[in-house]
């Protein structure tokens, strides 16, 4: 494919994508959204609260690499499609449940269709748009996935207060079916790479391979873990500092509504300077310090409007870096230790926030949990970094 190919109908097949990672952001937000009615009417804990919120990307511990290679095989659009049948029917399933376990099966199962849609969306929309449109499309992409967190954020505690936190699950599953009528209808499959062309075991990637798919990933998922945790327990302390359920939920979506200004923002950024890592550190460390005042008693609302457009920066440059620094038949395995990795951190992350809260009943410590991951993202792209320096000095050294 040439460096700057784009496909037919660009814009729109840039629609069909986002709107797929728009569902999987609703179909994450449920949980967080319905927590009181999921506490009163299912008696769940915060623990348990947060455990359903990593469950929703905890298969991705388990499919993240093979579910890489599958869309090798496979191609990245019946994958992807299959994602969103699996969304809408665990959203259904969670629509009937009365306890932990039954609400986890049905996590689990709209899990597993998040992980290959997004495995197989974000390689498909890098694909696509090579060489200097890449980050500027990844960014439209991404910028649909805080939109469809941020509609729930809002929107979820008052359908059900109007009407039924199940029937509002029933609402996201007909969007979500409809996304993947979309997806066959406008989406094209890019031509895949002859079978002998993708690596058959792990081994099979280069050393540095594995070192920058790990760090990267690494950072990446305690990046992400840091903001989602923060949409996720922020409502909670709001509410104790005296908001009503309606006005915590809308602060706290701040951080997701404004990424759509951050993550374009973040894209141009990174290609108009060449200036990845530096859109990445800073968007990292500012988006931890942000945090604090919030804690300190400053306008939630105000402190969120910044903190969204500061945490949107990386995403666009974060997706884009495996495809830019790994050699083709590296990228498939490449992306999964780098999925592995995030959904992992986005699985265990959740829970350690809910087990602090539920352990010290201090409703700002996952909020201080959540700013010490953003942190630590900013030290693991250092390493990320560091790493690719040294490998590109061996091979220097090599020739």
């Amino acid at each position: 494919m040439a460096p700057d190919a784009r496909p037919d109908r660009p814009f729109a097949v840039l629609l069909a994508l986002s709107f797929g990672r728009f569902c999987m952001g609703m179909q994450l937000q449920t949980v967080a959204s319905f927590t009181p009615f999921l506490i009163s009417d299912l008696g769940l804990s915060y623990s348990e609260i947060g455990l359903l919120i990593g469950l929703f990307l905890a298969p991705g511990v388990v499919l993240a690499v093979p579910g890489s290679l599958l869309v090798a095989r496979l191609g990245h659009l019946p994958v992807g499609t299959t994602g969103l049948v699996l969304m809408a029917l665990g959203s259904i399933c969670l629509s009937f449940v009365d306890t932990f376990w039954q609400a986890a099966g049905s996590r689990l199962i709209a899990g597993t269709g998040g992980i290959l849609l997004n495995i197989s969306f974000l390689r498909l929309t890098a694909r696509l748009y090579q060489g200097a449109t890449m980050n500027r499309a990844i960014s439209i992409v991404m910028s649909s996935w805080p939109v469809g967190l941020g509609l729930g954020a809002v929107f979820y505690p008052v359908i059900a207060d109007l009407w039924d936190w199940r029937g509002a699950l029933w609402l996201v599953a007909g969007i979500t079916f409809a996304s993947a009528l979309c997806a066959v209808l406008i989406v094209p499959e890019p031509t895949r790479p002859n079978r002998s062309e993708i690596p058959p075991v792990l081994s099979a990637i280069s050393r540095r391979s594995w070192y920058l798919s790990l760090s990267l990933g690494a950072s990446f998922a305690c990046f992400t873990a840091g903001g989602i945790i923060y949409l996720s327990f922020a409502p909670t302390y709001f509410e104790g500092v005296g908001m009503s359920l309606a006005g915590a939920g809308a602060a706290a979506s701040m951080i997701v509504w404004l990424g759509l200004v951050g993550t374009p923002l973040g894209a141009w950024l990174a290609d108009k300077f060449d200036a990845t890592r530096s859109v990445i550190l800073i968007g990292a460390v500012l988006s931890a310090l942000l945090v604090v005042p919030v804690l300190f008693g400053e306008d939630p609302t105000l402190v969120g409007i910044i903190l969204g457009i500061i945490w949107g920066l990386p995403a666009a440059p974060y997706t884009g870096l495996l495809q830019r620094m790994l050699p083709q038949t590296d990228l498939a395995l490449g992306y999964g230790i780098y999925f592995l990795l995030f959904y992992s951190g986005f699985f265990l992350f959740p829970f350690v926030a809910g087990w602090i809260l539920d352990v010290t009943g201090d409703l700002a410590s996952p909020l201080w949990f959540a700013a010490g991951l953003m942190m630590i993202s900013a030290a693991l792209i250092l390493v990320f970094y560091r790493c690719l320096r040294v490998g590109q000095g061996e091979e220097r050294q090599s020739n």
